[in-house]
């Protein structure tokens, strides 16, 4: 896992990082879930109803979006 350079502050939205113990927890609590998650992509992408990234799309969509709400 990446180091991060910076501590994160805390956030209104997400909260204070988890340590490494609450992330264990919460992937221990939600185990069934994040299985049946994946279970579901690999069914999707097997019946060719996933699309390839496209990068440059991706890229292009957030530069769009990083205009329409930078604030000059």
């Amino acid at each position: 896992m990446n180091k991060l350079t910076q501590p994160v502050p805390d956030d209104d939205h997400f909260g204070p990082e988890l340590s490494e113990a609450e992330m264990d927890a919460w992937i221990v609590r939600n185990r069934d879930a994040i299985n049946e998650s994946l279970d579901q992509a690999r069914r999707e992408h097997a019946a060719g109803l996933s699309e390839p990234w496209d990068f440059e799309k991706m890229l292009a969509e957030a530069k769009r979006e990083f205009r329409k709400n930078r604030q000059d």
